[in-house]
């Protein structure tokens, strides 16, 4: 009887996942801000254009262009320079001692800017002509920080490999809602939205200098400072491809970010997540009893719903899930093991240094 409490209790919190999602909705202001968009940039020679081209169509106007070029070894520099009307500021050493690459490049972005909104976009980043001025909406309606995770655009079979990495990623955010509390526990990373003064009174991103996972915990501090923190899903708005270059690729960045984001989770919001977790274990249908084989459809439905409006999966992704499940724990062991026995990850040819802290209550 308590293994079938456990198995549904265990489903139906992927359903509160799910009925919390939030989307940007596409939306108009006649607010007049000046917007700065800072763009952190290594190694993205590739990614740049399609962004850049994205922002000249923009229905809300922009004040300044930033890519911060943070010491790349291919053609970032030059891709920029191709585009009239983007500042370029060009990194050419490696982060100083106890900053890692993205903060660093995101607040050397900060100092050269002047806009009273400050937009930090990852260059993977693909944006519809609306969701700039979607996001002012969105500002003028919450304040604090607004962070937006985008839809997941795929090309190529492999890239759906990250089917629970999203899922987590959506998801985690959402969770301690369960219980009444509606701030979150932190904030997603691809697009960061802040006033210029709230960014000085926290800090900004030499608050996060060394985090690895420095979305979370740059929520977190806007938080501890009384400043709200809103996350929503970039619905059709505002897409990304995060792994267009290969399996390799894709398994490096997944295994970058698992351990110490879990790390930097609070400890209700973890045993949350590992309870869910383990009832998709349990789903699998080793056995073709009918309770296995209603309990693996009740799993395939949830995971269709869960997946549908964040990115190119399909009804094949949800019937293969164990799969994508297992892929999930396989890469969660390989994370844990290079945080707390090597201490390093791998990202874009640099060897990152990991530090350990405890899960916050």
């Amino acid at each position: 009887m308590v293994y079938y409490a456990f198995l549904i209790f265990s489903y139906f919190l992927g359903w509160f996942f799910y009925i919390n999602y939030k989307f940007v909705k596409p939306s108009k202001t006649n607010k007049n801000f000046r917007v700065s968009i800072i763009i952190p940039a290594r190694n993205e020679e590739k990614n740049l254009p399609k962004l850049l081209k994205t922002l000249s169509i923009q229905t809300y106007p922009l004040h300044e262009i930033i890519v911060v070029n943070d010491n790349s070894t291919d053609g970032t520099a030059k891709i920029v320079r191709s585009f009239k009307n983007v500042k370029l500021v060009n990194l050419n050493k490696e982060p100083p001692e106890g900053w890692l690459g993205k903060p660093w490049a995101c607040w050397n972005g900060f100092k050269n800017s002047s806009g009273d909104l400050l937009v930090f976009i990852d260059a993977d980043v693909e944006l519809s002509e609306h969701a700039i001025e979607s996001l002012v909406s969105a500002y003028e309606k919450y304040n604090g920080l607004i962070s937006i995770w985008p839809y997941q655009r795929f090309e190529k079979r492999y890239e759906h490999f990250n089917y629970f990495f999203n899922i987590g990623a959506v998801s985690s955010t959402t969770i301690l809602k369960i219980f009444g509390k509606s701030k979150p526990i932190g904030a997603f990373g691809p697009i960061v939205m802040t006033s210029r003064k709230d960014y000085i009174k926290t800090g900004g991103h030499s608050s996060v200098n060394s985090e690895i996972v420095e979305d979370l915990k740059l929520g977190k501090v806007y938080l501890e400072n009384g400043i709200p923190v809103n996350n929503f899903l970039g619905n059709f708005l505002i897409k990304f491809r995060m792994y267009p270059n290969g399996f390799k690729e894709l398994f490096e960045g997944i295994t970058k970010n698992m351990a110490s984001g879990l790390n930097r989770s609070n400890f209700t919001n973890t045993f949350l997540i590992l309870i869910w977790y383990l009832g998709i274990l349990y789903s699998f249908p080793i056995k073709l009893t009918t309770f296995n084989i209603l309990n693996y459809l009740s799993y395939v439905v949830q995971f269709r719903y869960l997946t549908k409006k964040t990115g190119d999966y399909d009804l094949f992704d949800a019937l293969i899930y164990p799969i994508y499940f297992m892929f999930f724990i396989f890469s969660l062991l390989i994370s844990v093991y290079k945080t707390i026995f090597l201490h390093k990850v791998s990202w874009k040819g640099r060897e990152i240094e990991v530090k350990t802290t405890n899960n916050e209550k």
